[in-house]
């Protein structure tokens, strides 16, 4: 239930339909948060009828925000990927943060390029995000960054490397494919074990196995806006390698806090035996590096520059 101090602030309307949880759920959940813990506004979600309520689902501890699909008992929206497709009017008074996560919404075959051309304040999270879309000439409104950030709450306790019985852990739910090509090739070496994870687990399970490998594979898609799976790798405290999917190229810094070959398997297998002739010192001094990138993406700071945003929204709109 609300307060009265939560009756004066002005509200943003968020929407979702949840089928399953993915990254993008969890990044539309870190911004419903923001809003909750700014002094001026207050968020207010709706759900699609279909949507599910498993315990994946974040919302499930936040039911007394849920709402009616309003617009126009807004002070403003945030949208992201499809949930444009609830819109059927636009209102020109009324501020839209738009959450850019991935690549293809520059890709004029997919059906969220199209959306580009309604004004919006957009926030992409990633700069190849940002240079994607605005390679396209059809954006409407300004186009802003803020990198992904990583809750490490409810992170697993980080045991020593010497505790870790997994020795690489390849996480290919993304790629199986290539993960399945990947572990063939290494079968072959008796002094090499792997840890396939080619099936969706919890992300707490995932968090558990990623501090219980000394090393971890993890596969994304060609295409990525981001891939959150990489950063939670390091801060897992593993050694990780990751291959070029564009949108990891300004985290993932390649023989610095990471490995990020190519997206190949021949690159990426020559990347683990890098990773495993790491002497002791290199290997901390990748994991040093991986920590404080980790610290970089914080969720504070996060949301610092998104209430930089929140705070001049009306000028914002306007100039834009």
């Amino acid at each position: 239930m609300m307060n009265s101090s939560d009756r004066d602030k002005r509200v943003i309307l968020f929407r979702r339909d949840f089928q399953r949880f993915t990254g993008g759920h969890l990044k539309v959940w870190h911004y419903f948060n923001h809003v909750l813990a700014s002094e001026a506004y207050i968020p207010r979600i709706a759900f699609t009828p279909t949507s599910k309520w498993d315990p994946t689902n974040p919302w499930n501890e936040a039911r007394q925000y849920i709402s009616d699909w309003n617009p126009s008992a807004a002070d403003a929206l945030f949208l992201a990927g499809k949930d444009w497709e609830a819109i059927s009017n636009l209102n020109a008074e009324q501020p839209v943060v738009n959450l850019i996560q991935h690549p293809r919404h520059a890709n004029p075959e997919d059906k969220v390029s199209g959306f580009l051309r309604n004004r919006a304040i957009r926030i992409c999270v990633s700069q190849q995000v940002a240079d994607a879309i605005n390679g396209t000439g059809k954006v409407n409104g300004p186009v802003l960054v803020i990198p992904n950030a990583l809750e490490t709450s409810g992170f697993p306790m980080i045991p020593d490397q010497t505790e870790r019985p997994i020795q690489v852990l390849l996480c290919g739910l993304k790629a199986p494919d290539l993960a399945r090509e990947i572990d063939r090739r290494l079968q072959a070496d008796e002094n090499v074990a792997v840890t396939p994870l080619l099936d969706w687990v919890p992300r707490a399970e995932f968090l558990k196995r990623a501090s219980e490998a000394r090393i971890v594979v993890t596969l994304p898609r060609p295409l990525e806006g981001f891939y959150l799976p990489a950063l939670e790798a390091m801060a897992c405290g593993a050694i990780v390698i990751c291959p070029d999917c564009v949108g990891n190229r300004d985290f993932c810094r390649d023989q610095v806090n990471c490995f990020r070959p190519a997206y190949q398997a021949d690159a990426i297998v020559a990347a683990i035996y890098r990773a495993l002739a790491l002497s002791p010192p290199d290997a901390e001094k990748m994991r040093d590096n991986a920590r404080s990138t980790v610290a970089e993406h914080s969720l504070d700071r996060e949301r610092r520059s998104f209430f930089n945003i929140l705070d001049k929204i009306e000028d914002i709109w306007a100039a834009g």
